[in-house]
């Protein structure tokens, strides 16, 4: 088991359709589509990330608005754009 420590990043990741933690000091371990959550257990995120984005697990599951704000709000976190086959598929679906 991890112990997580003041400083991690705790992120719902859309891509995986899993919670991640990246650690303060390390590298973080996922580049895919992700949005960080200000919490301090894994616990703390999930109830978060359903408080905003509701039960979708994956990223085709958000609404358009939705996946628009976590490409966005993912962008400011890292220096590479979320991937761009994302998007573009998501908003070939879109009626």
């Amino acid at each position: 088991m991890v112990n997580h420590r003041p400083g991690d990043t705790y992120v719902y990741c859309f891509s995986h359709g899993l919670p991640h933690v990246f650690e303060a000091d390390k590298e973080r371990t996922c580049e895919a589509t992700w949005v960080p959550f200000n919490v301090a257990s894994a616990e703390e995120l999930l109830e978060a990330k359903e408080a905003a984005y509701g039960d979708a697990q994956f990223f085709d599951q958000l609404t358009l608005s939705q996946k628009l704000e976590v490409l966005e709000i993912r962008d400011t976190w890292t220096e590479e754009p979320a991937p761009q086959q994302t998007l573009r598929g998501s908003l070939a679906r879109v009626p």
